[in-house]
C-alpha cells in the first residue's frame, strides 16, 4: 500500500496510530485531524493552537515512523473523498475496535 489516509479523531490514540500507518509501508500519508474549526490554521485561540501542535507531531512522528511523504489538515472527514486511498487507518472507528 502506498498512499494512506490517517483520521485522527479524539486525542490519546495518537501512538497506535502512527504504528497502525507504519505497518502498511505507505510513500504517502495524509493526516486529516477532525475538528470542525474553519480557524484553526490562524487563531490563537488554546484549543486552535493544541490542534496545529497535535497536527505536527504526528507529521513528525509519521515521517520518522515510515519515511513517507506526510501532509496533514483540520477539517471533517466526510468532506474527503477516499477513493484515493489504499488504505484508511484511525478515526472513530480506531474507539470501537480498541
Amino acid at each position: 500500500m502506498t498512499e494512506i489516509l490517517l483520521i485522527a479523531g479524539p486525542e490519546g490514540h495518537d501512538d497506535e496510530l502512527v504504528a497502525s500507518a507504519a505497518a502498511h509501508r505507505p510513500r504517502h500519508v495524509t493526516v486529516l485531524v477532525e475538528a470542525d474549526d474553519p480557524a484553526w490554521s490562524w487563531s490563537e485561540t488554546r484549543t486552535a493552537r493544541a490542534r496545529r501542535d497535535r497536527l505536527a507531531a504526528l507529521l513528525t512522528a509519521l515521517e520518522l515512523a515510515t519515511g513517507a511523504a506526510v501532509v496533514g489538515l483540520v477539517g471533517d472527514p466526510a468532506h474527503l473523498e477516499v477513493g484515493g486511498f489504499d488504505a484508511v487507518v484511525g478515526g472513530r472507528d480506531l474507539l470501537t475496535a480498541a
